[in-house]
């Protein structure tokens, strides 16, 4: 897995000629970490974010299926990708009915260059014969089992774990193809594009959110992959989180608890005082109960301690209290980090439900109820509701730091007043989670008065 410390930033992203009619310069909010995209239909946002995401997740095939003439990523260590897009050669190729000839035309030829400043220093080309889409369909035609679930993803009937990418079909299957296209599909990216991608992160939250494939239905031959609802989804994968996480904690615990007797041996004379112990074991007791109260501990581990019978403690039991102190400081900081993020989570969303609340449940992830306790079924929840909490999710929980966030619409199915709350509750959790954000709108609402953030994107 990537350091996120050593990760690098997205510094701006240009576009020239989008759909032959459009050039966009987009300069990052790098200090703010968050920059929105705003303008009316057509203009290119959404596409924007698509061809970002399809260049740093290895998706070049998009980039010769839509219309631009350069696409330039420029990164926080002043080094470049660019993609330019030229016409192949018209081909000619001769006819089987009265010899007369037709013209074939090929998918648009891809230029990359790796740019340091403006000087090329590396550079690779794409040609027209490597339309991959057009593979990917040869090798479903060819192998049955593989089978198009939409425009750019593909699954294998025998496997059912996962959607690829027209890339990942030639890649994975290429050997199907005959020798000829064979030979024009064994296109490897080069290392200085590798190393691009593997050192910057991007995450991209579409549109469409509410729904996931899911991909473990599909068990019998001939049937598609199954739909599954994205907070359902998300409520399992809290489920994993904190079980993983629990052990972590059991794991830590045992470790300190059989270790306990020898380091205490070996602490003569580093008791805390007793005001600072006093402090310590009150800070403890109010960490406890908020991690009860969070729905991370299901029962305290102890009860509370008396911490007025600390002034009368002998110095052996005040060296006991104090590595006490200290491993279970130590303990509980094994759940601070997923403490933080189910707080912001909870408290983002619970404020603007009206009449429900969600709260964490170690069987199930992510439970609703009503105001008065009842359950109700989160993928029963209204479709603004279910956004509100798939966005804060994904942000809090699937999201490393250091990494390019790209979200399409956030303002969807939201209420003005939700819309009106979501930027600043997206500039909170950045500031915790420390990642940047660009984001495409067609609200007003959701920039607000930071129309510091905003880039206007043109129709002219």
């Amino acid at each position: 897995m990537k350091d996120s410390s050593e990760l690098l930033r997205v510094k701006s992203i240009r576009v020239k000629g989008l759909f032959d009619l459009f050039d966009h310069t987009v300069d990052l909010k790098l200090d703010e970490r968050v920059t929105v995209l705003h303008g009316p239909n057509g203009v290119g946002k959404t596409m924007l974010l698509r061809l970002t995401n399809a260049l740093l997740d290895g998706r070049l095939s998009l980039f010769q299926r839509v219309p631009f003439r350069r696409f330039l990523l420029v990164l926080s260590d002043d080094r470049a990708v660019s993609v330019t897009l030229a016409p192949a050669k018209v081909k000619l190729e001769k006819s089987t009915r009265k010899g007369r000839r037709r013209q074939n035309h090929p998918p648009p030829v891809l230029h990359l260059e790796l740019l340091q400043g403006e000087n090329p220093v590396d550079r690779m080309e794409i040609s027209g014969a490597q339309d991959v889409v057009a593979m990917a369909e040869a090798i479903s035609m060819r192998m049955p089992w593989v089978q198009r679930y939409d425009e750019d993803l593909w699954y294998d009937e025998r496997v059912f774990r996962e959607l690829l990418t027209p890339e990942e079909v030639v890649a994975r299957y290429g050997d199907e193809l005959p020798t000829s296209a064979r030979r024009s599909a064994q296109r490897s990216d080069p290392d200085w594009l590798k190393a691009v991608r593997d050192q910057v992160n991007v995450h991209f939250i579409a549109a469409q959110r509410l729904l996931r494939v899911n991909m473990e239905d599909s068990r019998r031959p001939g049937s598609r992959p199954r739909t599954l609802s994205t907070v359902l989804d998300y409520a399992s994968d809290l489920r994993a989180k904190i079980s993983e996480t629990m052990a972590g904690y059991g794991q830590k615990s045992q470790t300190l608890d059989q270790s306990f007797p020898q380091r205490l041996l070996a602490s003569r004379g580093e008791a805390l005082p007793p005001d600072a112990l006093k402090e310590r074991m009150e800070t403890l007791d109010q960490h406890r109960n908020e991690l009860k109260a969070l729905g991370l501990l299901v029962r305290l581990d102890s009860h509370p301690f008396d911490t007025a019978a600390i002034d009368t403690l002998d110095p052996g039991q005040q060296n006991v209290m104090t590595l006490y102190v200290k491993d279970t400081e130590q303990k509980l900081s094994e759940l601070d980090d997923l403490a933080r993020r189910a707080r912001l989570l909870l408290d983002n969303v619970n404020r603007k439900f009206h009449r429900k609340q969600v709260r964490i449940d170690h069987e199930l992830g992510l439970v609703a109820e009503s105001e008065n306790g009842r359950a109700l079924g989160l993928d029963a929840l209204s479709s603004g509701e279910q956004h509100e909490l798939v966005l804060h999710y994904d942000l809090l929980f699937r999201v490393r730091p250091n990494t390019l966030v790209l979200i399409d619409e956030p303002e969807l199915s939201l209420h003005v007043a939700w819309q009106k709350r979501f930027l600043p509750d997206l500039l909170e959790i950045v500031e915790t989670a420390q990642f940047d954000v660009l984001m495409a709108t067609h609200s007003p609402f959701i920039v607000g008065d930071r129309t510091d953030l905003m880039i206007g994107l043109d129709a002219d």
